[in-house]
């Protein structure tokens, strides 16, 4: 039996929520340990920073354990990384783990990958309110990805399977037929936010996953420049995207005409009548906002760029194995490659 210890390591967790994933996951055959910390509010968190890093470091030399999964995302997960550096030497000598989670944890998902190793997998999150009814082939997948991730022995036993997906193109250099490498990424502002620090991701020589929610095209915009511009990008071998949920055009607010001769000029440009205001612009479409944007940025640094992975915040919830090899296609064939089986 697989066994998994959930912590607590960004925002408070909705308890009733929690209650029914963690249930599911012992349903499903898990063996199924939580941290006491997850059922605390602390302002913003669970607990202050050092309990919430101490709570992952606990269980991360257990022995004992197979797995350790966020309870959810939020913020506050960064905030644990230098509790994380300081406990590196002791970790490095406790068996390897897999740690899943997304959104806020993708800082974590990529420390450990890189610092000790450990399997990671992009995977809803137990306080999720639909994680107990995902779509049937997002659990069949996460849950043979668990299985594959701990033990392939274990696996041999139980579905190994690997998965296919069918990207849209966004912007595909002349010369691009295919690419192969390992695949990381998560969260666009979290990747964005640790670029500059010693726990950058690393994308160098791989393919670069990206998805969000509720950040206007503007924001993004900025995002995608940034990450140009502070070197991200250097040595991508390609973009592929995910959901990015309720992430729309913001236009600001303008006069549509002079003010009228006989008003208070300082008083009407304080507080006009919204009868008097229109759009600056055309609003964009999310969806054509997103191609210009990736479009651009690919264009740019010669980077393939592929959207329609079904992972993110919604409405898809499809898992992904990180730093572990993906084929992408010119024809948008993107699928895991895992002990030189075909995709599922």
């Amino acid at each position: 039996m697989i066994r998994i210890g959930i912590v607590a390591t960004s925002s408070v967790v909705p308890q009733v929520e929690f209650e029914i994933g963690t249930e599911f996951l012992k349903r499903e055959g898990f063996q199924v340990e939580c941290h006491p910390s997850v059922f605390g509010e602390y302002f913003f968190y669970p607990s202050p920073d050092p309990e919430r890093a101490q709570a992952l470091i606990d269980f991360s030399k257990r022995d004992d354990l197979d797995a350790i999964w966020c309870a959810r995302g939020g913020y506050g997960a960064t905030h644990l990384l230098p509790f994380l550096d300081r406990a590196k030497k002791q970790l490095k000598t406790k068996k390897k783990k897999t740690l899943l989670g997304y959104s806020d944890a993708t800082a974590l998902l990529e420390w450990f990958r890189i610092n000790l190793g450990w399997k990671t997998i992009h995977a809803p999150m137990p306080s999720l309110r639909t994680f107990s009814v995902l779509e049937h082939e997002e659990w069949r997948i996460l849950k043979a990805l668990v299985f594959q991730s701990v033990s392939p022995k274990l696996a041999k036993k139980n579905e190994i399977i690997t998965y296919s997906h069918l990207l849209t193109p966004v912007f595909v250099p002349k010369r691009f037929s295919s690419v192969e490498a390992p695949l990381v990424g998560g969260n666009f502002f979290v990747w964005n936010t640790l670029l500059g620090t010693k726990n950058a991701g690393n994308a160098r020589g791989k393919i670069l996953f990206l998805e969000e929610i509720q950040e206007n095209v503007g924001r993004l915009n900025r995002f995608a420049h940034h990450l140009e511009q502070a070197g991200g990008l250097k040595s991508v071998r390609a973009i592929v995207l995910g959901d990015f949920l309720d992430c729309n055009d913001s236009v600001p607010q303008c006069l549509q005409n002079p003010p009228p001769d006989h008003v208070d000029l300082t008083e009407y440009l304080k507080n006009p009548p919204k009868s008097a205001l229109t759009g600056l612009r055309e609003v964009v479409p999310s969806n054509e906002a997103l191609d210009f944007i990736f479009k651009g940025l690919g264009d740019r640094n010669k980077i393939p760029i592929f959207r329609g992975v079904p992972a993110g915040h919604g409405p898809n919830h499809h898992s992904l194995f990180l730093g572990q090899a993906h084929r992408l296609q010119k024809n948008g064939q993107f699928h895991l490659k895992l002990s030189g089986r075909k995709p599922a």
